[in-house]
């Protein structure tokens, strides 16, 4: 019985530090920006700010605020965005969208801590 309660016990203290490695929710840091372009030249911005600051660009229409939130939201939740997140990683995830084919992505995030990470993938190199 005590074999069992010290696996249980190992279980969750891994399964509590997995989480901390869980990317930060969207309020929790202090930029997201990602700009993609795709291989017939369209571009497509995602941006937070914070505290509140949402803007959305597709296709050359632009969205801000409310309007913009829910398209900024999702692709960064769909990220799973961390320090450790590679370009490789940020392109497939963008790529398994609905987006067109890319040919250039380039990602901004500013982590909680004020650390900022950049990312820039481009097709073929």
């Amino acid at each position: 019985m005590k074999n069992l309660q010290a696996a249980a016990a190992v279980f969750l203290i891994l399964a509590a530090g997995s989480s901390s490695a869980a990317a930060a929710s969207l309020n929790e840091v202090f930029l997201f920006q990602a700009t993609a372009e795709t291989e017939d030249g369209t571009y497509f911005h995602w941006e937070y700010n914070s505290p509140d600051s949402y803007e959305y660009h597709a296709e050359g229409r632009a969205w801000h605020g409310r309007k913009a939130r829910p398209h900024v939201e999702k692709l960064y939740e769909q990220t799973g965005i961390s320090p450790s997140s590679t370009k490789e990683e940020l392109a497939e995830v963008f790529q398994n969208t609905d987006l067109p084919p890319l040919k250039r992505l380039d990602v901004r995030w500013q982590d909680g801590e004020g650390e900022l990470y950049t990312w820039l993938w481009e097709q073929d190199k």
